[in-house]
């Protein structure tokens, strides 16, 4: 048997302690933002060992070193939601990094969320944890708004069909990116607007 497919084994083997630490870890996140206005969903997923299997190859010790074999998403609804969010994450847990996906240029238009990878809580760890080795140190939670993810998540799934686009499938794609950039933009300014009311007549 292969090295990668050893390695799938034994992600698999260690994958129930994992799906014990996403239900822990969601509840974390929960206490800690939960009662924030404008968020839409809280949710913490197990990567599939097929996922996992992709890229273990970047790794030399992908057991431990993947950063997101357990990883949250926060929905929210407006921009200025996402630094509210962030700011009570690394508030309540220990950061490693965090960074922003964006694209590279500025007249671009593509893929944007805000990610941080945190140290995993000792105390949140399942019991059984120990009895293996490597295990991950981190998760990672992203932050993006509603439009972010409407963008996202089907353009990440046309990404694993491999082979290049053709030019018109690019350019929808980059329009839809656009779209959801422009109504992410306007939407704050709604919100700003009905703020400032807010605060004239209070």
């Amino acid at each position: 048997m292969g090295k990668l497919a050893n390695l799938v084994r034994e992600y698999e083997a260690r994958k129930g302690l994992l799906d014990q630490l996403a239900v822990a870890l969601e509840i974390g996140l929960r206490e800690c933002v939960g009662e924030l206005s404008r968020i839409d969903r809280i949710a913490v997923r197990v990567k599939d060992p097929s996922s996992f299997a992709r890229k273990a190859s970047r790794y030399k010790v992908p057991l431990e070193e993947i950063e997101d074999q357990v990883a949250g998403r926060i929905l929210v609804h407006f921009v200025s939601d996402i630094d509210r969010v962030s700011n009570r994450l690394c508030a309540r847990f220990s950061v490693v990094e965090g960074f922003r996906h964006e694209p590279e240029r500025d007249a671009e238009f593509g893929y944007e969320s805000h990610h941080h990878v945190f140290l995993i809580p000792d105390h949140l760890k399942p019991d059984g944890w120990e009895a293996f080795d490597p295990m991950p140190t981190t998760f990672e939670v992203q932050i993006r708004t509603l439009f972010m993810h409407a963008y996202a998540e089907p353009q990440h799934d046309f990404a694993y069909k491999g082979g290049e686009l053709p030019r018109e499938i690019q350019r929808q794609l980059a329009w839809i990116a656009a779209s959801a950039w422009g109504a992410d933009r306007a939407y704050e300014q709604v919100r700003a607007h009905f703020s400032a009311e807010e605060s004239a007549g209070s």
